[in-house]
């Protein structure tokens, strides 16, 4: 089973949502960012390292939010997700359209 992060980040009184390019697995489909957890790796520090490599951006990590399992047809996920915000940087999507 797949344990993945996931940031719900908050900025200006919006909130960002991110569309799989269509080479990824899952093509197209809309996801918070977010990735695997590697290991050793904390789920904070995972979801820092991704979202610089997805975004180009650093952000703040404020809440853990409840975990959510979910099986699709060929592999499940545990999915963590985190309440964050704009720390600094400028989204740049450099993983999604």
């Amino acid at each position: 089973m797949l344990q993945v992060t996931c940031a719900i980040i908050q900025h200006a009184n919006k909130i960002l949502i991110c569309q799989r390019s269509a080479s990824m697995k899952l093509p197209l489909k809309w996801e918070f960012p977010g990735g695997k957890i590697e290991t050793g790796e904390s789920k904070e520090e995972c979801l820092h390292r991704e979202i610089k490599e997805e975004l180009h951006i650093d952000i703040n990590i404020h809440s853990a939010l409840t975990m959510v399992e979910h099986h699709y047809a060929d592999f499940s996920l545990q999915l963590y997700p985190f309440v964050c915000s704009l720390e600094s940087g400028e989204v740049k999507a450099l993983e999604h359209v």
